[in-house]
């Protein structure tokens, strides 16, 4: 289950692992499982694993292949801890519906609109998204389709989107333009 949850987010990969201590992530698993640690991390100094080798790691080892468990599980586990308040916020919502969250089979369009309303409203699409689908919530995968995967029905109005875009573009100039052909 924790293999599928992030490779559902495959793309938004990079955003997962934005929130992964590197050398924390290194120390436990060299703990709990060895193996995957002295294949990617030993021989080499703690404080020169960064991001982009625990990337590679997650990359080979989760997203490819078989997935490892314990470190999909250790990848999520970060990410929930990183953004608490979200996941908080959402353990929150769902125990309205019912306070044994596993019991739950199916969240109904009905019950899961008032949610993302209110988390949409204080959280970012992807970030929801990624709560969404790393924990297991138990929307309709058509909602989750329209309302959180990024170029859905919610996107927001194009004038507060592409307001920051067009503010990029015009700092980098006439480079940022694409030629004429």
């Amino acid at each position: 289950m924790p293999v599928d949850a992030l490779r559902s987010v495959a793309p938004h990969i990079d955003m997962v692992l934005k929130h992964v201590h590197a050398k924390r992530i290194v120390s436990e698993l060299s703990m709990a499982d060895k193996g995957l640690f002295f294949r990617h991390f030993k021989g080499f100094r703690p404080e020169k694993i960064g991001r982009g080798r625990v990337a590679r790691a997650v990359k080979k080892e989760i997203l490819e292949g078989k997935g490892n468990v314990v470190f999909a599980n250790m990848i999520i586990l970060h990410w929930n801890q990183a953004n608490a308040n979200l996941y908080q916020d959402m353990v929150e919502h769902v125990q309205t519906i019912n306070e044994d969250v596993e019991a739950i089979e199916q969240i109904t369009d009905e019950q899961a609109n008032p949610i993302l309303d209110d988390l949409l409203s204080r959280y970012g699409q992807v970030d929801v998204l990624l709560c969404t689908r790393l924990n297991g919530v138990r929307f309709d995968e058509s909602l989750i389709q329209q309302r959180l995967v990024p170029g859905g029905a919610a996107e927001s109005t194009p004038s507060e989107e592409s307001a920051p875009a067009a503010a990029d573009q015009a700092a980098a100039g006439d480079d940022a333009k694409p030629a004429a052909g």
